[in-house]
């Protein structure tokens, strides 16, 4: 999918609404962002009667905190010229429409909306690459989601385990979900992490979760959106960093000596040799051998292989035993 499934994690800046909708300040949070690395920054695009009713307490708030078409328009062009991806979450049919018209490379739909299934059509019909956040929802319903999206596309489709909630506890995170989501679906699986701080974030890289989303913001201390639970630009900075360095560790599920381990592994592994002087003739027994470090003779696991042999010559006390000393 794009560059979103590379060598390393990568980490989407969630702005979303942080900005309250000032145009302005969404484009300092998106040259944030660019700046401390990130090259996919999200918003969220809605029509605010198709997405909230008007007589919710939040419906001024939520209107307040839109930002228009053309200002998005304006705030992806710009960031495209610097090499970085501006997408959105759909929340309707119309935005739906206006983002796939504006170019946008692929969509995000919110957990929120993992049983509006005529959206998940509609978004999927675009052909384009979905991430699915996967919170406040059990395995019925995921199960139907992605049927209904894998029913309209065979487009690239991305879980992001998810626990919804604004921040998200330590304890309820859940990231055994990653690996499980993983094993169900057969799906590239990510993160869309709402805990503080970018601990947990790090940890669900190290479970397998390759694209990781994070609220951001420049300013924890402002009032909309989820300011108050954003990471800032130094955390952005070291959630690329540490998660590209757990992408490193990760390596492969196979056990074998490993190119830095060779020297160390020829120090450490043990070399037979004689725990006292012993005659030529003698019948090697217990007690006759001990295995010492480094190896460069007889290894320590062909100890009990030499017992009833005989040697052909003396060996000194702490003289090592090779092959062309037995019988």
């Amino acid at each position: 999918m794009m560059e979103l499934l590379g060598d390393d994690p990568c980490i989407i800046a969630e702005v979303g609404c942080n900005h309250g909708g000032d145009a302005g300040l969404a484009a300092e949070m998106v040259a944030a962002a660019a700046g401390a690395g990130a090259r996919f920054v999200k918003l969220q695009t809605y029509s605010i009667d198709e997405y909230v009713s008007r007589d919710h307490p939040a419906h001024a708030a939520f209107a307040a905190e839109a930002l228009s078409g053309a200002d998005f328009q304006r705030l992806a062009g710009d960031a495209a010229r610097d090499g970085v991806t501006v997408f959105s979450t759909p929340f309707d049919f119309y935005s739906a429409d206006f983002l796939d018209a504006a170019g946008v490379p692929l969509f995000k739909i919110s957990s929120g909306d993992i049983t509006y299934l005529p959206l998940l059509r509609h978004v999927a019909a675009k052909g384009k690459p979905i991430l699915l956040s996967t919170g406040a929802c059990d395995w019925e319903e995921l199960d139907a989601a992605v049927a209904a999206i894998r029913a309209e596309s065979d487009a690239e489709l991305v879980l992001l385990h998810c626990t919804a909630a604004y921040p998200a506890p330590d304890d309820e995170m859940h990231l055994a979900l990653i690996p499980a989501l993983v094993q169900r679906y057969g799906l590239p699986v990510g993160f869309s992490d709402h805990s503080l701080g970018i601990d947990i974030a790090l940890a669900g890289a190290a479970l397998g979760a390759w694209v990781i989303e994070k609220h951001f913001t420049t300013d924890q201390s402002l009032e909309a959106g989820d300011n108050d639970m954003s990471i800032t630009p130094d955390e952005l900075q070291r959630l690329i960093a540490g998660s590209a360095r757990v992408a490193r560790a990760l390596g492969v599920g196979e056990r074998r000596v490993f190119p830095c381990e060779e020297e160390v592994s020829a120090f450490v592994r043990r070399s037979l040799v004689a725990r006292g002087d012993l005659p030529a003739g003698r019948v090697l027994a217990p007690g006759d051998l001990v295995a010492v470090r480094p190896s460069g003779g007889l290894p320590a696991v062909e100890e009990d292989a030499l017992f009833g042999r005989s040697l052909r010559r003396g060996l000194a006390a702490g003289e090592r035993i090779t092959p062309g000393d037995l019988d």
